[in-house]
């Protein structure tokens, strides 16, 4: 079961446009594929795989399902994980994905007609082997992080005690969430040291809309195996992101509407998994985010919608773009021209051969005219000739 959650929670993203299901069988390679490259390389790629799960390939697909039998149970999409996880009740939670909408109706009825149908990964047309391509990518290799060690009950409770909620991150696992979905304005500093002892287990932490500080950056920085780190809306800043710059592992970070600037971003580039970070509502620049995200391939540095720098790029992109349809258009009137003068000159010559045509056609038909000496008088009977 160490393998479900993760791609569960990958299958269930978004960007995936609906599909109609025809008659036919799912064809994996053309609706299958695509939602799994779309939403679950950046974690489960050629050159990353969380959990030691990667999905990439259908070699990595079916390694996958081998070590767990219940992922995909073929011609039982019911009693398969990997489907029956995606339509459990919204308070479920183990439903997928965590904290997020699920997948579109349209593509959880293709995940379920292709287990229906066997979840074959080839039709006659396309061999399995070449349902899934590898892609090239710049991004470097990252590291995987390495089977967790189960957790001291005495190290949960006193995490509990604080009013965290402490969950596997599925049945059996020793990788562990932790956040505080009601009693988020009593998190200080002090509550996130006394999460240190699951330092060795603790991959998902949410602190959002805490009260902690930078105060808390030591703490943070013992929890070596995280992957995801909610930060927003709190008063951290630089100390803590320059703390969290060595982290190994750590692929999601949310500094959203926190003290952070472009000293941050500096610091991070020497995150070396760092794939996702937010940076809203800081004050955080444009020109520093371009140049972490071109120092770290693979990173996206998302200033929101509203940001300035952003909102140059965007209208400048439209601009470029309106220009280019204002240059076709342009071109198009010109060529439109021409070719009007073309017709214009064409309808001229035209008319004036047709007129020309006319008075031949109008010669021919006049009478024609006697010759000269039939015309002449006879002379009058009785005079001489």
């Amino acid at each position: 079961m160490r393998l479900l959650p993760r791609l569960f929670a990958s299958l269930l993203c978004v960007g995936v446009a609906p599909v109609v299901l025809a008659e036919s069988s799912i064809d994996f390679e053309k609706q299958v594929a695509p939602i799994l490259e779309a939403n679950c390389y950046g974690c489960h790629g050629a050159e990353k795989g969380l959990g030691g799960l990667k999905l990439h390939t259908v070699d990595a697909i079916q390694a996958a399902a081998k070590k767990d039998d219940h992922l995909l149970v073929a011609g039982k999409p019911d009693e398969s994980e990997l489907y029956e996880r995606l339509v459990l009740p919204k308070d479920d939670r183990k439903r997928m994905p965590k904290n997020a909408d699920p997948l579109s109706k349209e593509d959880i009825e293709i995940i379920k007609q292709w287990v229906a149908e066997g979840a074959k990964f080839a039709t006659a047309d396309a061999p399995a082997a070449e349902a899934m391509e590898e892609k090239p990518t710049d991004e470097a290799p990252l590291p995987e992080r390495p089977e967790l060690e189960a957790a001291s009950p005495d190290a949960i409770a006193a995490a509990e005690e604080t009013g965290a909620l402490v969950i596997p991150l599925y049945s059996g696992s020793h990788e562990l969430r932790v956040s505080f979905p009601s009693s988020r304005d009593q998190v200080t500093d002090e509550t996130v040291a006394k999460l240190v002892p699951l330092a060795g287990q603790l991959v998902e932490l949410d602190l959002s809309g805490t009260k902690i500080t930078d105060a808390s950056a030591e703490s943070l920085k013992q929890f070596k195996y995280l992957d995801t780190l909610h930060l927003e809306k709190t008063e951290v800043g630089d100390a803590t992101a320059s703390a969290l710059a060595g982290m190994t592992y750590l692929n999601y970070l949310n500094l959203h509407s926190t003290k952070a600037t472009d000293a941050s971003l500096e610091a991070l580039k020497a995150a070396p998994s760092l794939r996702k970070l937010y940076m809203w509502q800081t004050a955080a620049s444009y020109d520093a985010a371009k140049a972490l995200e071109k120092a770290t391939p693979g990173l996206e540095v998302n200033l929101g919608w509203d940001h300035p720098g952003v909102v140059r790029e965007r209208l400048n992109a439209e601009l470029k773009r309106v220009e280019e349809q204002q240059a076709t258009a342009a071109k198009a009137i010109e060529e439109a021209k021409k070719t009007l003068e073309t017709a214009e000159a064409d309808q001229k010559s035209a008319t004036e051969r047709a007129a020309d045509i006319k008075k031949q056609l109008e010669a021919l038909d006049k009478p024609a005219e006697a010759p000269a000496e039939q015309a002449e008088e006879k002379p009058a009977e009785g005079e001489a000739a």
